[in-house]
């Protein structure tokens, strides 16, 4: 059964402090193995590539063309799938789309009092590579979250990868790899897809591909990564960070709930299942000021667990990660929501909307009794890539921005110049760069 913790226990402070060590994960006992396997990668390109793909999805590709998903089939799984259920998908990318559509910065152009130009210019990134999770499931909302943005940032070059067990892909995800219009997709996960994206995939004639030419042979690297993925996924992107940019790196799910005694104990307990269904990592947490509602929420929780089908991987969450807290008030709750700063929360309470502002760090936040986290998984419009493990202090949710390149502009006039230049060359000269300073100075005299 799920724990009950209670903030007025002496011993509060310490189940606290587990709470908060939720997403420590062993990452780093993990970094030689995954760094051994970026080097070989990086040394022999797509044979390393092939290997691993032979080894954990178990079938045999013999070049880079036998990764590649044919949009022949896509085309035909998007024909195939349920009318409902093509209608249903249409519905989440339309959402995400319009979304994402609003948070475009098209940059600015600024003339300061001097009348020298300062500006921002905003470009999409050349070729961004999104990874798409599977093995235990399929999730085609995964694609369409991290693709979508790409699209409306304006991203020419948008790259899938995906692991294939014994070569199957879903046809749902073929379905969604032609509703977003993806040129390549390939058939390889884990940290071996990471590598790919990350460095490319080399040979003879590198060279004349870096030139336009096309080999088969030859994977150009792209400039950012997104996507979730394992502890291993997790692990290799912050290797490969610095040589590409990413998103973010990622943990098992999480949901934090804030309820008070209007909350309906049945939508919470579901709510808490859908996060534990994920992973046995994933943590589902309830800080609420009304004790009848947290004995009902546990109760219910253990009961519906029975009847889940992945009820031994929600069990495992839920025993290990899963917890409710009883505080004395919401601003209390509040309050220690702040410092879990969880990946989802939920804010079920009779004013949910005056909480919002006590709260500092949450990744998505979900107001009132109508608004289920899973509703921000497939369509509500934000993204469902998130920051987990207490990085919503730092982080933000996957979009447009990432995949863009911010470049300034600067344009100063000759009188600008001569406004500014004395003060420019004090600086200078007080880092002791004396270049700097001439370079500056001599303009004036021309």
């Amino acid at each position: 059964m799920i724990k009950i913790f209670d903030t007025n226990n002496p011993s509060f402070k310490q189940d606290f402090r587990t709470i908060l060590a939720r997403a420590k994960s062993d990452m780093y006992s993990l970094i030689p193995e995954v760094l051994s396997t970026l080097q070989d990668i990086q040394k022999r390109g797509q044979e390393a590539i092939l290997e691993l793909v032979k080894k954990y999805d178990k079938w045999d590709p013999e070049s880079l063309k036998d990764l590649l998903v044919d949009r022949n089939l896509a085309e035909d799984a998007y024909k195939r799938l349920d009318s409902k259920l093509k209608i249903s998908l249409q519905v989440a990318f339309d959402r995400i789309y319009e979304f994402h559509s609003l948070s475009k910065t098209k940059g600015f152009i600024h003339h300061d009092r001097f009348g020298n130009l300062l500006g921002m210019q905003v470009l999409p990134v050349g070729r961004a590579g999104i990874y798409v999770p599977g093995g235990k499931a399929f999730y085609p909302s995964s694609l369409l979250m991290n693709a979508i943005p790409a699209k409306v940032a304006g991203v020419k070059e948008i790259i899938m990868t995906t692991p294939t067990p014994n070569n199957q892909i879903s046809q749902i995800l073929l379905a969604s790899i032609h509703l977003c219009d993806i040129q390549e997709c390939y058939k390889v996960g884990g940290v071996g897809a990471i590598g790919m994206l990350a460095y490319g995939i080399n040979d003879d004639n590198t060279h004349n591909n870096m030139l336009g030419d096309s080999n088969s042979d030859v994977f150009q690297k792209v400039d950012c990564i997104s996507g979730p993925g394992n502890i291993f996924v997790a692990a290799a992107k912050k290797l490969v960070f610095g040589d590409v940019n990413i998103d973010m790196i990622a943990g098992p799910s999480e949901i934090g709930i804030i309820a008070d005694s209007s909350g309906n104990p049945n939508y919470i307990a579901i709510d808490m299942l859908s996060q534990a269904e994920h992973d046995e990592m994933a943590s589902a947490l309830l800080i609420t000021d009304d004790s009848n509602l947290a004995k009902e929420v546990a109760k219910l929780i253990d009961n519906k667990l029975k009847s889940l089908p992945r009820k031994d991987i929600a069990s495992a969450s839920i025993d290990n990660r899963g917890a409710i807290i009883m505080v004395n008030n919401l601003e209390q709750a509040a309050y220690l929501m702040n410092q879990i700063a969880p990946e989802h929360l939920e804010i079920i309470t009779q004013n949910p909307y005056s909480l919002l502002p006590l709260i500092k760090a949450a990744g998505a936040i979900f107001l009132g009794h109508y608004t289920p986290e899973a509703i921000g998984d497939y369509l509500a419009g934000p993204n469902h890539t998130l920051p987990t493990g207490g990085s919503a202090r730092f982080f933000s949710p996957l979009g447009v921005q990432h995949f863009c390149t911010n470049s300034s502009i600067i344009s100063f006039s000759k009188n600008g110049l001569e406004n500014l230049a004395q003060d420019c060359a004090n600086l200078a000269n007080q880092e002791g760069l004396e270049a700097h300073r001439l370079s500056v100075l001599s303009r004036l005299k021309t």
